[in-house]
């Protein structure tokens, strides 16, 4: 999960119109539950637009905004309710945040696995991908739960962005602040600790969403496994460096840093998993850089001295030789 700002990518119209979808779907829900009617409003429809869908493409670059895996075409994306608008699994009695089913600041897009109620296995620390494969399955996915402390929301008159909500929205909120990548084994997301305390948000994150899925865990693996081999692919031609005369270290460290610069775009928001992979290359990329810019100065001076003596002998086989 990567942060996101949602201004970067203008609210579709649909929802924002005065007499658009959006607007008009609100009144007909407001209506249906001032009246007292049994059941969720049986209208919702608007988050479904079109253009709803295009924004928030854009805005998080045809990914799940929980788990970073891209959209595919055999695989239907979910447009996620965070705060879920026909009822609160925590609560029996709260009907819902019906008020905000079209609201875009409420919208995200959401893989199904991430979304809706399943039965998965769930990695813990120090599995092998045999014994996560043996696991009992457990029920995850968002559904309708919407974990708070403190007081909830019940309607739009009260101010729902007071509520302390457990669930990170990543266009609300930095991610990497609740959450971190242990390196051991296979690729698991964790809560940040606060001393001996467990973070909170990216606990129930976590849990709620099932981001230590065996799916999940196994295609970061994967993939994290390929970024590993493109840097020690660069450890090894830095190594080589020092072996190879100055004009030819030159070549080869231009290879180096265009090579870096390659790994360096896998952790950019358009990639899978960027998350993981940032926090992987953060301290590993400072310490290749560092290594190949030092190669490279000592490359170049090794070069000038080589060229210097060069000029120094030809002056000297130029010299007329004094007479006897």
């Amino acid at each position: 999960m990567r942060p996101v700002k949602r201004g970067d990518v203008a609210a579709p119209r649909s929802l924002t119109q005065a007499d658009g979808p959006g607007k008009s779907e609100a009144k007909l829900a407001r209506a249906h539950y001032r009246s007292g009617a049994a059941g969720s409003f049986p209208g919702f429809g608007a988050y479904k637009g079109d253009d709803v869908a295009e924004a928030m493409a854009k805005l998080f670059h045809g990914k799940c905004a929980y788990c970073e895996t891209f959209h595919s075409a055999g695989a239907p994306t979910d447009v996620e309710h965070y705060r879920p608008k026909a009822g609160v699994s925590e609560d029996a009695g709260h009907r819902g945040y019906w008020w905000l089913a079209a609201d875009w600041d409420n919208l995200l897009p959401s893989c199904i696995l991430c979304n809706r109620r399943n039965g998965l296995r769930i990695a813990s620390a120090g599995m092998s991908r045999a014994q996560l494969a043996a696991t009992a399955e457990t029920t995850v996915g968002k559904g309708n739960q919407f974990p708070i402390r403190g007081r909830r929301a019940r309607g739009p008159r009260s101010d729902h962005k007071a509520e302390d909500a457990l669930l990170i929205d990543p266009a609300r909120s930095d991610p990497a602040r609740h959450l971190c990548w242990p390196e051991a084994g296979l690729s698991l997301v964790a809560p940040r600790f606060h001393g001996r305390a467990a973070d909170p948000y990216g606990t129930t994150t976590i849990e709620v969403l099932g981001l230590n899925r065996q799916h999940l865990v196994e295609a970061r693996t994967d993939h994290l496994a390929m970024v590993q081999a493109r840097l020690a692919g660069v450890e090894a031609r830095l190594d080589d460096v020092a072996y190879l005369p100055p004009d030819r270290a030159l070549a080869a460290l231009a290879q180096v840093e265009a090579a870096l610069d390659d790994i360096q775009a896998l952790a950019q928001p358009q990639r899978p998993y960027s998350a993981m992979v940032g926090a992987y290359l953060q301290e590993r990329l400072k310490t290749l850089l560092a290594r190949n810019r030092a190669l490279l100065a000592q490359v170049r001076q090794q070069r000038e001295r080589r060229d210097a003596n060069k000029r120094a002998g030809k002056r000297s086989a130029n010299k007329p030789s004094a007479a006897r």
